[in-house]
């Protein structure tokens, strides 16, 4: 006959609960799964799914846990899952930055649209290539590889290992790389228009009389909705190499090995 007695139900439920925490805080910082328009019942049955499935091969430490440090423990595994949720969302603002500079380079800062997943109003060109990033990350599987991520962290990340400040500092420095790669993306975007802008601005130096501005400004508009459609072309090409950079830093960074 099965029976369980109170210690044997309260260590599965513990060993159930810790990760539960981790990927339930990874789900909510993970892009599209963390947004809005994902209620909140959804993230949590996600949670519950994975947590059940990866719950016999998590290592859980000895503790008592009916204790005061139990919650250090649970602090330590929402804090590891949203960190690694929000190594990928950088990845998506990446995209979501550079289309905001394009924008504002081609004269279309004005063109704002509400942002139903942040619930923020940014740029339409901001808003299109975040778009496009959220397709392009569904149709290469890349949240199977985020589920990988997130199952192989108990290996390089164990419950009750600590929080590392090393790993904080790393993410912080993500930063930079995001910037980067956003400047990439409109560099030749950029260029483009200051060329076209030396270009009027030596034509109205030699013809004063005509009204540069009012040619310029359309003509730099309908370019720059030109390089927009050439981009189509090379955009899933560049969002491949920047998720191929972020899985490369987990590797060198973190240590975690990837299968998919």
């Amino acid at each position: 006959m099965f029976y369980l007695d109170t210690d044997q139900l309260l260590n599965i439920t513990i060993s159930f609960l810790l990760p539960f925490f981790r990927v339930g805080a990874f789900l909510m910082a993970l892009p599209l799964f963390g947004s809005r328009l994902v209620s909140v019942q959804v993230r949590i049955l996600f949670a519950f799914v994975i947590s059940i499935a990866i719950t016999p091969i998590v290592d859980i430490p000895s503790f008592d846990p009916i204790s005061v440090a139990f919650i250090p423990l649970i602090a330590e595994q929402l804090l590891a899952g949203f960190v690694m949720g929000f190594v990928i969302t950088i990845l998506f603002q990446a995209f979501s930055l550079a289309g905001q500079l394009a924008a504002m380079k081609a004269g279309l800062g004005f063109a704002m649209s509400n942002d139903p997943a942040n619930g923020v109003t940014v740029a339409t060109m901001g808003q299109y290539f975040l778009s496009m990033v959220g397709l392009a990350f569904v149709g290469t599987n890349g949240h199977h590889v985020m589920f990988e991520f997130i199952v192989e962290s108990f290996d390089y990340w164990p419950i009750g290992s600590g929080f590392a400040l090393e790993r904080l500092w790393d993410v912080v420095q993500l930063g930079g790389w995001m910037f980067e790669k956003a400047l990439l993306i409109v560099l030749p975007l950029t260029v483009a228009v200051l060329i076209m802008n030396v270009s009027f601005g030596v034509v109205a130096k030699a013809s004063p009389q005509l009204n540069i501005f009012a040619l310029g400004f359309p003509v730099i508009l309908l370019f720059s909705l030109l390089f927009f459609w050439m981009m189509l072309g090379d955009f899933l090409d560049i969002y491949r190499l920047f998720f191929e950079d972020i899985i490369v830093w987990m590797k060198v960074k973190w240590g975690i090995s990837f299968n998919g």
